[in-house]
C-alpha cells in the first residue's frame, strides 16, 4: 500500500491550470513596475511591490525610463533610465525623494544622490499628478 504515485482528482487538476492561466494571463505590472505615465519621450512607473505603508506617508520606487536622448549635462552621456526612491504623504500632497539614480545605455552609473528621510526635501504635488493618483488613490 504506501508509497506508490497518487493521481489528483480532476477537480484538482483543473483549479491548477485555472490559477496558472491566471497568472499569465495577468498585465505585466502586476508583479511589479505598473506605468502611470508615457509619452513618447519618457515612461513614468512605479513598483506596486515597493510601496511601504508607514505612519509618515508611503515609500515607494519610481522609474523614469527617457526615449528622447536627453544628455546628461555633466558626463554628456545619454540618459536611459532615472530610478528614485521617493516618500509621499497623500493627507498633506507632498513628496521627498530619498535617492536618485541616473544610468546610461548598459546600466552605466552616471550620479547617485541618496539623503536621510530626516532631511529630504519635501515638494508639492501638483494637481493631476498621475503618481498622486496611483500611489494615494487620487485622495
Amino acid at each position: 500500500m504506501g508509497g506508490g504515485w497518487r493521481t489528483a482528482p480532476a477537480c484538482d487538476l483543473m483549479r491548477g491550470l485555472g490559477l496558472t492561466a491566471a497568472l499569465l494571463a495577468a498585465p505585466a505590472w502586476a508583479a511589479g513596475w505598473q506605468v502611470v505615465q508615457q509619452t513618447p519621450a519618457l515612461t513614468v512607473a512605479i513598483d506596486a511591490a515597493s510601496l511601504e505603508r508607514r505612519a509618515d506617508g508611503i515609500r515607494f520606487h519610481e522609474r523614469h525610463s527617457v526615449q528622447d536622448g536627453q544628455v546628461d549635462p555633466h558626463s554628456r552621456r545619454v540618459i536611459r533610465e532615472v530610478l528614485h526612491k521617493r516618500q509621499i504623504d497623500c493627507s498633506a500632497r507632498r513628496v521627498a525623494t530619498l535617492s536618485r539614480a541616473v544610468f546610461s545605455e548598459n546600466d552605466a552609473l552616471i550620479e547617485h544622490h541618496a539623503v536621510r528621510p530626516r532631511d529630504a526635501a519635501w515638494e508639492p504635488i501638483a494637481p493631476g499628478d498621475p503618481v498622486f493618483r496611483a500611489v494615494c488613490g487620487g485622495a
